[in-house]
């Protein structure tokens, strides 16, 4: 595996950031992640936008340019080899004083790498998810920031009581996003995802876009848990899972317990249009 430190490239054993950098000790700094499928870097500019504006929400400055990062990531791609890869874009606070929380010493880090990329089996793609829903928030959920903590933890407890993964429900009780997607429901044959207090993911807005190509309105709004459970449908977008799906949250069953028939539309449009 090659990665880019600093514009450098290294081999993945040579790769080395300090145990200070301020990413490790406090999860200071923002990452993206990006596919590339079939030699082709799927929304580049866009992921690098939403990575430039976390960086300015957390105060971090840094010295690159949106031109010299998607050259970079591009460089870092090609020398993979592959034609396809699940690339990840992290730019960190850098290295500061300890204990010191103060960032006038810090010196940002960029690293740059790629794993391979793996869909969803087609199974998950046909059968669905089940999903529980868990009371956590991201910290600076409008941020794709290094604290995935809540991320993490909802995972590990929907795997740890039978679910496939978990979707959070904020203080308010209204459903925000999951642990690294966004959140759809069909109900009274409206097509509604939540708005607020969650990451805008670049694959939500292609399929918001899809969606009204295709006729499909869609409302941004507020989603009390309960309405989730009572969707004639329910499915999940990200980079990397495309449209999946949802046949269960907690112990309700979605619709007739199969995966709707607008998912699966809206699936085979987006592989037919995107990849």
């Amino acid at each position: 595996m090659t990665v880019c430190i600093n514009g450098q490239f290294f081999s993945s054993n040579e790769a080395k950031i300090s145990v200070f950098d301020h990413g490790l000790l406090y999860g200071d700094g923002v990452f993206d992640t990006i596919a590339a499928v079939d030699g082709k870097i799927w929304w580049l500019d866009e992921h690098l936008e939403r990575l430039f504006q976390g960086c300015s929400s957390i105060l971090l400055k840094h010295p690159w340019s949106k031109s010299e990062l998607s050259e970079l990531t591009k460089e870092t791609f090609l020398q993979t080899k592959q034609r396809s890869g699940r690339i990840r874009i992290t730019i960190t606070r850098g290295v500061g004083d300890i204990p010191s929380y103060s960032i006038d010493s810090c010196q940002p880090n960029l690293i740059i790498f790629v794993t391979p990329l793996d869909f969803p089996e087609e199974s998950v793609y046909s059968q669905g998810l089940s999903l529980k829903s868990v009371p956590y928030s991201r910290i600076f959920p409008k941020v794709k920031n290094l604290s995935f903590l809540p991320s993490v933890l909802g995972y590990i407890e929907a795997k740890n009581t039978g679910y496939d993964d978990s979707v959070f429900v904020n203080y308010s009780e209204y459903v925000t996003e999951g642990t690294t997607w966004n959140i759809f429901l069909l109900t009274n044959n409206k097509l509604i995802t939540p708005g607020d207090s969650l990451l805008i993911g670049v694959t939500r807005n292609k399929v918001i876009e899809l969606a009204e190509y295709l006729g499909i309105s869609v409302e941004e709004s507020f989603v009390p848990l309960e309405m989730l459970y009572s969707a004639q449908e329910v499915f999940i977008t990200g980079t990397t899972k495309r449209i999946i799906g949802v046949t269960q949250v907690d112990n309700f069953v979605i619709g007739n317990g199969c995966v709707g028939g607008l998912t699966s539309k809206l699936l085979k449009e987006y592989c037919r249009v995107f990849y």
